[in-house]
């Protein structure tokens, strides 16, 4: 049932549209009362995901049965919002489209104003498809097997709340690239990289791009840089002996412990994650507004925003 997602899409029959809010996100109810109130008024119905149907008053699906009937999935809360979403329904091709009740976000891009507005033209197929690059993790905790089949953002190991400085040996296929002695390092896909990786100092990298980063947290080598990897590189991440542990997180949530021998194997997921957006919406002015860049040649209204503070 899902449409096959291109860069533009200006067809005229109406998407089928699923909805899932963050319940726990002031200003969800009264968000999810306006879509309502828009389905009455154009004759046209959202699928609810069943704990943002109780919201709306009415019956809901659970995310299994939803993703299956829907050609555009429309979540309302914030990035980690939008992420959990990800990972539950990977690997559905459905378009993904974020919107943040409360400020900007570089996922969740679209305002609650903006959504409201836009409803007629998304449910005429009028948005943009931004195909992204996922990670898998394989690996080895304790003689455990682990699998994360999807990460949207980034992979991290990091000491935590020990004193002692990580040691982390990576290679990339069958070379040694270094041993790491640092705080951790974040493995980033490019809509991860302006996420944690972004803080730590690695690249910005346009988000459809085909390859990962891995940038050093804090590292004791001054010299230590972030690294590009292609898409088809596999990196191998373990700890060495006599190591301190690490931790484990992807995507912000936490995924166990890493001690002397264990490891990690991160390379390209099976499948890509589609995100949808606003058909006039694109990755820089997402840039210019969220990192609140200025010049000249910056549009009008953008000046405008910057100057009210940064709003949308």
């Amino acid at each position: 049932m899902h449409r096959n997602p291109g860069v533009e899409s200006g067809r005229k029959q109406m998407l089928r549209i699923g909805v899932i809010a963050n319940t726990r996100k002031p200003g969800a109810r009264t968000l999810v009362r306006e879509m309502q109130l828009f389905s009455a008024k154009h004759g046209f119905s959202f699928v609810w995901e069943e704990q943002t149907a109780r919201l709306a008053g009415t019956e809901g699906r659970d995310l299994a049965g939803l993703v299956g009937e829907v050609d555009l999935l429309i979540v309302a809360g914030g990035d980690g919002s939008l992420l959990r979403v990800v990972h539950e329904v990977y690997p559905n091709p459905v378009p993904i489209l974020g919107v943040n009740i409360g400020g900007l976000g570089f996922l969740t891009a679209v305002t609650r104003e903006e959504i409201l507005q836009a409803l007629p033209d998304l449910a005429s197929g009028r948005l943009r498809h931004s195909p992204r690059l996922a990670l898998e993790v394989r690996g080895s905790l304790r003689g455990k097997e682990i699998r994360i089949p999807s990460v949207l953002n980034d992979v991290v190991l990091f000491r935590g709340s020990s004193s002692r400085m990580a040691r982390i040996d990576v290679h990339a296929g069958d070379f040694l690239v270094t041993e790491f002695q640092a705080d951790g390092v974040v493995v980033a896909t490019p809509t991860g990289s302006t996420a944690y990786a972004l803080s730590a100092g690695g690249p910005i990298v346009v988000p459809e791009a085909q390859v990962f980063t891995l940038t050093p947290l804090c590292p004791h080598t001054l010299t230590n840089r972030s690294l590009v990897f292609s898409a088809d590189s596999h990196v191998r991440m373990t700890v060495p002996e006599r190591a301190a542990p690490v931790r484990l997180e992807f995507d912000g949530e936490s995924s166990g412990i890493l001690h002397c021998g264990d490891w990690i194997e991160i390379r390209a997921a099976a499948h890509q994650v589609t995100l949808a957006f606003l058909a006039g919406r694109d990755f820089f002015q997402i840039l210019r507004q969220k990192l609140r860049w200025s010049g000249a040649s910056m549009p009008t209204s953008e000046k405008r925003s910057e100057a009210d503070g940064g709003r949308t």
